[in-house]
């Protein structure tokens, strides 16, 4: 059992818990919705899908809003488009923002004035949706005292799952779309989760091999505390029964509402498991070095 106590966080490995337990569960579900609303836009603007993007820029508001309620004074959130060279939280409320707005300005376009200046408006939010599912991996990566995320890794990882879970979304909304429009976007959710489930290997096998704050929070995910979120959520519901239950349908180019909609659902899930499990698995090392 982890030792919380003073004294410890000087010899011990101490767990974080600032952003996954209370309160702080906010920045969870902002990792989340942050990295699910720019892979839904691009997944929906592949295919060319309004209700897509329309589902994104609201998730995005939602990233927005989960952050703001994690700060102690949000009526101050404003200063931080004014220092962006501080945190990669205030870059992150930066492109959020931006997103928001050159989506909503796409939309409208889109439905009233097709044209050059929709097109100029859709790249635009297109590469401010990389930077929405991208900041929160470099959130984590960039804090020093926790192994476990210090890694160039995570920001690959976060975008990855980002995609993943917007096809997973896109899925969801297309239940009533034609067979051949469903199986194409259930072949992009499939290999979204063959490239999620490569990305997710890499990165705890490269931290296998880490510092031991590293190692000591790749155990715990991998046989400790963490492991029933990490084995059960995220690797089973989350990887294996999507691909359990997408292959034989795509390989035979054949689409299914029904599998394909629980495959949807629990990509999800595994989502939100994965960075609940890399959150909590984190420990700070100790002041007193033990390597």
């Amino acid at each position: 059992m982890l030792q919380t106590r003073p004294w410890d966080f000087m010899v011990k490995y101490t767990p974080h818990r600032e952003w996954v337990e209370g309160h702080g569960i906010m920045i969870a579900f902002a990792l989340f919705f942050g990295g699910i609303a720019g892979g839904l836009y691009l997944a929906s603007l592949y295919f060319n899908n309004l209700l897509g993007m329309f589902i994104a820029m609201l998730m995005a508001m939602v990233t927005g809003i989960t952050d703001l309620a994690h700060l102690s004074k949000p009526t101050r959130a404003w200063r931080m488009a004014f220092r962006p060279q501080s945190s990669w939280i205030a870059r992150g409320f930066i492109f959020i923002t931006l997103f928001i707005g050159a989506s909503a300005i796409q939309l409208a376009l889109s439905w009233w004035a097709p044209g050059a200046a929709e097109t100029f408006f859709k790249v635009v939010a297109a590469i401010l949706a990389v930077c929405v599912a991208i900041y929160s991996g470099f959130v984590l990566a960039y804090v020093g005292g926790i192994k476990l995320w210090n890694s160039a890794i995570v920001p690959i990882l976060f975008v990855v799952a980002g995609i993943t879970g917007g096809c997973a979304v896109l899925l969801l909304i297309s239940y009533g779309e034609t067979a051949a429009r469903l199986l194409a976007i259930g072949r992009l959710a499939l290999l979204a989760v063959g490239a999620y489930a490569v990305a997710l290997l890499v990165y705890i096998w490269g931290t296998s091999y880490g510092s031991a704050g590293a190692r000591y929070s790749v155990g715990r995910m991998l046989k400790g505390d963490v492991a029933w979120v990490f084995w059960l959520v995220v690797v089973v519901i989350g990887i294996l029964i999507p691909v359990v239950l997408m292959s034989p349908f795509v390989a035979a180019g054949a689409a299914s509402a029904v599998a394909f909609t629980t495959a949807a659902v629990c990509v999800i899930i595994g989502g939100i498991g994965l960075r609940y499990s890399i959150l909590k698995a984190g420990v700070y090392n100790p002041l007193l070095p033990t390597e």
